[in-house]
């Protein structure tokens, strides 16, 4: 038991080092695309991804749902700002892409609801930032 801790605390030091290390190899990763998200649990993917950063603004927003749904609301708010409604095309599909107005930088919040032909109801939002 003596020696089980000083190497259960040599070990924990070690992976604490090695997260650190990994988060600020390239401060910048992940800069450049607006790639695809990895699915989410519910296997929703969007692009732009939740998370993403970019030097240039998206045109789009398209949304991959892992069966048929109805994309039935979009709103934009950006930098904290009000939530404005970005008008959608109602059909059913497993992909939905939608035209955004223009974007400046900033930080800028996508919140999607979307319906499904049996009813149920599915929510999520993306967060991005142009910069």
């Amino acid at each position: 038991m003596r020696n089980f801790i000083p190497f259960a605390i040599a070990a924990s030091m070690l992976v604490s080092a090695g997260a650190a290390s990994a988060q600020t190899a390239d401060p910048h990763a992940g800069h450049g695309s607006m790639a695809m998200a990895a699915p989410a649990s519910d296997g929703v993917q969007t692009s732009p991804a939740d998370g993403s950063m970019s030097s240039t603004a998206p045109t789009a927003f398209t949304i991959t749902f892992p069966h048929a749904m109805t994309l039935k609301s979009l709103t934009l708010a950006t930098d904290g700002g009000r939530p404005t409604a970005v008008p959608v095309q109602a059909a059913a599909g497993t992909r939905a892409t939608v035209s955004l107005p223009a974007l400046g930088k900033g930080n800028h919040v996508l919140a999607w609801s979307a319906q499904g032909a049996d009813g149920h109801v599915m929510n999520g939002s993306t967060r991005f930032m142009v910069h």
